[in-house]
């Protein structure tokens, strides 16, 4: 990487090559107020907070739109650069409430009859949710505008009315400084475009079209603009004038499997609220409305399970621990091994998922032992397994903004990984090509240079006739194709069978469009696939994803940057509960069951003698239930009840089990048929 050095208020810094001013001070510890600003955002330099002055540059330019550059000396605190500020600043106050700030009229701050210079920053009164988190507070105090007496312009109060009528955020206009700050995330990072400057000039207001509300604008409740407001103007409704969190914990988001950072604001024990971290490398600051708004809740829902339940005389009534918990050791201890099973979740961590499939093996003796993956992404386990050698992403959510053409097959991407979306939308609005296969018209569509709009469960026949056309028109990687895959003869043999007029009469796409398509992924490198359980809940999954793994061979686009097939999980853990061995048929790390030396190795491990037979998977546990074979299931954070294909199928084994013990946050469907059910700790309270 390529150093510049350059002085900044005496003192010298270096930073990388098309660093900003603003950057290279804030990553040299010295701070340069401003209020539009945000890392997230490009740089315009609107409110003109940090202007700097710059020897032999006519001017005071902007330090964020400013590239720094070698020998450049800067200073940004000059009597010139405070008076100009000062003025700036009071024409923001001129139309914001500063009570705040100052003690500009007594009755307003009561009782808090002193001028501010002479009190703690912390005393300030609470008119304004965000006291104490105001970055209009912290530049007003970089300035030194102490006292009432600073303040020449006189305040005029817009009486503007307040929104209230979306579920979870509140605007009110009257705080707003105009930083334009959520309508850029709204429309740069988002790519949604619900908020946008309405009126002009004096009576100027940030809204949406018509002046509706939040939901009717086709806003995705996604908190962007609520996280990037610098004043109290957009707020989150829930614990709105909770202040300060004590502490923040860095983790993950329990919803999805793109592993958001999430920072929760604890206080006295409770999370206060969730916002998205700036540094988590899957999301970067942004979150959907679950991670955003729904996750804290959860947390804190009244409806949590807080004692354990036993089921006596037909009803479920609270028990005490020990009186629970030895009741299910003594049931379990009396079955023999192959008539228990123990179902896990890929919404548990990978702690959790390792101990209960070691329960499973270890203490009851049975591999009868799986979870949901096997509904949603086990094809992609034994397709991208059998192809690549690891059933996960091959390249990370951060390089798919950088694709030149992205094909997303089988996922409605912006409904189900809102995060991913974004990337997707972001590279579409770049001028990246992108191929839509999906029989639905879903949002991506608007964005899409090419849509198929195969028929359901056809999926195979397009991926193989795409590879068709890049064949019979030489597109193919011929080099990648010689050094890194095999069988590609047979491979060749197969394709024979996909005509086109075959291929078009299975799929309902013109011939010319696949092969439009073909060229489009074929000669836009690097191109990047995205799947979900659009192709992986078939009969033939597992086909679904050795195509998608054929046709990245095929061009060449595997093993590079913003490459590679990429599974989109459903449940945040889908693939750690699959690493961990949550699976009828392998140890952790994917070591069969069935192997020798793997299960000698488990034996000296765990120190008990192992089951070498795969264990029944998890549609097999319930059709084992009505065969007497499975008498007694341990299920932790699952709710086959409401996820199984067939409902009464999977509730009727449930109801026929002599024991059935629920693990779980909530008295699910599934937990209402049990006979103990135990309450689980949240993500948020695991350490």
């Amino acid at each position: 990487m390529n150093i510049i050095t350059l002085t900044i208020d005496d003192r010298e810094v270096k930073a990388p090559v098309g660093s900003s001013v603003l950057r290279a001070a804030e990553d040299s510890g010295i701070y340069i107020p401003t209020l539009c600003y945000h890392e997230s955002l490009e740089p315009y330099g609107g409110c003109r907070m940090c202007i700097v002055d710059i020897e032999n540059m006519r001017g005071l330019p902007p330090a964020c739109t400013t590239p720094a550059g070698d020998g450049m000396v800067v200073r940004t605190s000059t009597p010139q650069l405070t008076e100009l500020r000062r003025g700036i600043m009071e024409l923001i106050l001129s139309e914001h409430p500063h009570s705040c700030l100052v003690c500009w009229r007594k009755e307003r701050c009561e009782p808090f009859d002193i001028c501010l210079r002479n009190v703690d920053v912390s005393a300030r009164c609470v008119n304004c949710p965000k006291n104490r988190r105001c970055e209009l507070q912290t530049v007003f105090d970089y300035l030194g505008m102490a006292g009432c007496k600073e303040i020449s312009l006189p305040y005029k109060y817009r009486d503007l009315p307040m929104s209230l009528e979306d579920p979870f955020i509140d605007r009110d206009n009257n705080l707003c400084i105009l930083c334009g700050r959520c309508v850029r995330v709204c429309q740069e990072v988002r790519v949604n475009g619900c908020l946008s400057f309405t009126y002009r000039g004096s009576q100027a207001l940030v809204g949406t079209a018509f002046g509706r509300n939040y939901k009717e604008s086709g806003s995705e409740f996604c908190g962007a603009c609520v996280d990037i407001c610098p004043v109290g103007a957009i707020m989150e409704r829930r614990n709105k004038w909770a202040g300060l969190p004590e502490r923040l914990v860095n983790t993950t988001c329990p919803y999805c499997g793109v592993g958001c950072q999430l920072l929760l604001e604890v206080k006295e024990g409770q999370v206060l609220r969730i916002t998205p971290d700036m540094e988590g490398a899957s999301n970067m600051g942004q979150a959907c409305v679950k991670g955003r708004f729904g996750v804290a809740e959860t947390i804190n829902h009244p409806e949590r399970l807080t004692t354990p339940l036993v089921r006596k005389n037909g009803k479920l009534e609270k028990a005490t621990w020990d009186e629970a918990l030895d009741l299910v050791a003594s049931k379990l201890a009396g079955y023999q091994p192959q008539e228990l099973a123990v179902i896990t979740s890929a919404k548990c961590t990978n702690e959790d998922n390792y101990a209960m499939q070691k329960f499973s093996r270890a203490v009851l003796g049975t591999n009868n032992v799986d979870h949901c993956a096997r509904l949603c992404h086990a094809p992609t386990v034994a397709g991208l397994v059998q192809s690549f050698g690891s059933g996960a992403m091959t390249n990370s959510i951060a390089e798919i903004a950088d694709a030149e053409c992205i094909l997303a097959i089988g996922t409605n991407t912006t409904f189900s990984h809102p995060v991913i979306g974004i990337k997707v939308k972001q590279a579409a609005r770049q001028g990246k090509k992108l191929i839509v296969a999906n029989p639905r018209e879903i949002e991506l569509c608007r964005y899409a240079d090419i849509w198929l709009r195969q028929f359901p469960g056809s999926d195979v026949a397009l991926l193989m006739g795409m590879m068709r056309a890049i064949v019979d028109e030489g597109l193919e990687d011929k080099e990648f194709i010689a050094a890194r895959c095999e069988d590609y003869d047979a491979f060749l043999e197969s394709l024979r069978a996909y005509t086109p007029e075959f291929v078009s009469e299975k799929t309902g796409v013109s011939w010319e469009k696949i092969q439009d398509a073909a060229r489009m992924y074929a000669q836009n490198s690097p191109a990047t696939l995205l799947y979900a359980m659009g192709i992986t809940q078939h009969t033939h999954g597992t086909d679904n994803v050795l195509a998608t793994a054929n046709l990245a061979m095929l061009t060449g686009n595997m093993g590079k940057p913003s490459t590679g097939v990429n599974p989109l999980r459903g449940h945040n853990n889908v693939q750690g509960a699959c690493d961990m061995g949550a699976l009828p048929n392998v140890y952790p790390g994917y070591q069969s069951v069935a192997d020798a030396a793997s299960k000698q190795k488990f034996e000296n491990a765990w120190g008990r003698e192992m089951q070498a037979k795969p264990g029944l998977t998890l549609t097999e546990m319930f059709d084992a239930v009505y065969t007497n074979e499975i008498k007694a299931i341990y299920l932790v954070g699952e709710n086959p009840a409401r996820s199984e294909p067939c409902l009464n199928h999977c509730s009727g084994a449930m109801e026929r089990l002599d024991f059935l013990v629920v693990q779980d946050l909530f008295l699910t469907e599934t937990a209402k048929l049990a006979h103990v059910v135990l309450p689980a700790c949240s993500f948020a309270e695991e350490d």
